[in-house]
Parts: structure tokens; C-alpha cells; sequence
């Protein structure tokens, strides 16, 4: 049984519906439902409950998280990041600096005399 798993039927024992979790795929979705189904709750004894089975299942977590780290190159399109099907989440993800290669279209000719556009400086005089 993996981790995201485990944490779905603790999600269930405690009364949670099955088909909330059915769409999580990382301990942090699962996690997320839990703070959902939990929050605003006046009832201390349940909540106490819940944070004390969480924090057994978190503590018995093992091996770790399997994360995913990920470089990202800028484009001019938006990019949704995730982490592959054989992670359970994203660790770090680095973003590189936005550069002219960005876009080809991005060289002195095109830019106006003087100006500086991502470390190119125009020569454009037209």
C-alpha cells in the first residue's frame, strides 16, 4: 500500500467519503481534503482525533515522499509544472532567467537605438 493510499483510507475511517479522495494522486491532495472536511469544525474532540491519526500515519510515512525536482525555461506561453506519474509531489522547482532566446525575434535590429530589451540592446534607427 503506498503512502497516498494509506492516507485515503485513514481519510475514509474517520468518515470521510471515498469518492473525495478518489481523484488524489500526491499525500498533499489527501491532505488537502482532510483540511477541507475538518475545517470550521467546533467539535475539539473530533478535530484532536484527526490530528492525532494524521500525525500517526505521517510519522509511520516510509520511505519519504518520492519529490520530483524540475528546472523550467520561460517561455511566452503560460506552462502548468507537475511532477511525473512516478512521483508523489514536487520538491524544488528552479525557474531559469528569462532571456532573448525566449524569442527569436528578440535581436538589436528589431529593437528601437538605445533601448534594452533582456540584455539586448537595440539598433533599430528606422
Amino acid at each position: 500500500m503506498t503512502n497516498v493510499e494509506a492516507l485515503k483510507a485513514l481519510y475514509t475511517a474517520m468518515g470521510g467519503s471515498a469518492s473525495d479522495v478518489s481523484g488524489c494522486t500526491t499525500i498533499v491532495d489527501v491532505l488537502n481534503k482532510f483540511a477541507a472536511k475538518y475545517d470550521g469544525e467546533d467539535d475539539a474532540v473530533l478535530n484532536a482525533d484527526a490530528i492525532t491519526n494524521i500525525a500517526a500515519v505521517a510519522s509511520a510515512i516510509s520511505p519519504a515522499p518520492n519529490l520530483q525536482d524540475k528546472t523550467v525555461t520561460p517561455t511566452t506561453s503560460k506552462q502548468t509544472i507537475t511532477a511525473g506519474s512516478s512521483y508523489d509531489g514536487l520538491g524544488t522547482v528552479t525557474v531559469n532567467a528569462v532571456t532573448a532566446a525566449i524569442d527569436e525575434n528578440i535581436v538589436a535590429g528589431n529593437i528601437k537605438s538605445g533601448v534594452t530589451i533582456l540584455g539586448v540592446t537595440g539598433s533599430y534607427s528606422g
